[in-house]
């Protein structure tokens, strides 16, 4: 190869470096959680965890179209375990709990696609149609999960006292997600022009509007898993406002990505 090639390559290399780095510490994370960390008998990585990981990695590399979300929820859960890795068992609990039951929304809409059987509601605009692009089945997965099932996944498993008791964890990892979002808005900009052009016409304050929307959504989550409970008549009118937005958001995925 001559000079040129061998120059140009490294150029690349330097380009997508960033990128390299965080799916090379995903990989190594999963490796450590599947084979190493058992071993050393510390506890800190739960059974349930790692099931979870394994289940989430069998669908990521399955041939359906329930994979591009798997992917994406694969890495964001290995930066969950890590992040809350050292947290009392108490608290430590609460997030596997939540793991669980939070993940079974995504499992079930799987499964229910592979059989042919009822999808849930909120995750019906993903498995509408089996050839968009894997970054249009990312933004729906992110859509129906984080809007339509974090809150159904928390009072299906806590109660009232629990949930606000572990409010602030809840919330914390927001500064975990803010390293999924830059990643998977990088990657968007390579992705999609117009992602790429909005960024460079708002001088890339596309990137933090879309890290305060996905706080908000958290947020407007948990409030309603508290509405839940003592306020169900507030809830059920923002749940019709929150359907609507999900519907909006879903259309512009579809349309103009």
């Amino acid at each position: 190869m001559d000079l040129y090639g061998k120059t140009c390559i490294r150029q690349e290399f330097v380009n997508f470096n960033p990128l390299i780095i965080r799916v090379m510490r995903i990989r190594l994370a999963a490796f450590a959680i599947y084979f190493l960390i058992p071993f050393y008998g510390s506890g800190q990585i739960s059974d349930s965890e790692i099931s979870l990981l394994k289940r989430l990695d069998s669908i990521a590399k399955s041939s359906s179209i329930s994979s591009h979300f798997a992917k994406l929820y694969r890495e964001t859960t290995v930066e969950a375990i890590f992040f809350f890795l050292n947290l009392d068992q108490k608290k430590r609990s609460f997030i596997q709990r939540l793991e669980h039951s939070f993940a079974s929304y995504f499992f079930n809409a799987a499964e229910a696609y592979k059989k042919g059987e009822r999808i849930s509601p909120v995750w019906m605009a993903y498995y509408e149609k089996a050839s968009l692009k894997p970054m249009q089945y990312e933004l729906l997965g992110i859509n129906a999960h984080i809007n339509g099932d974090i809150w159904q996944a928390l009072v299906k498993e806590f109660s009232l006292h629990e949930i606000r008791e572990n409010r602030k964890i809840f919330l914390q990892f927001q500064k975990g997600l803010g390293v999924i979002y830059r990643n998977f808005h990088e990657k968007a900009k390579q992705e999609n022009q117009r992602i790429k052009t909005l960024n460079n016409l708002s001088l890339g304050i596309d990137h933090f509007y879309g890290r305060l929307m996905l706080k908000r959504w958290r947020n407007r989550q948990i409030r309603l898993a508290e509405w839940y409970f003592d306020k169900s008549e507030k809830m059920k009118a923002e749940l019709i406002r929150l359907d609507k937005k999900m519907n909006r958001i879903n259309r512009l995925i579809l349309h103009h990505l």
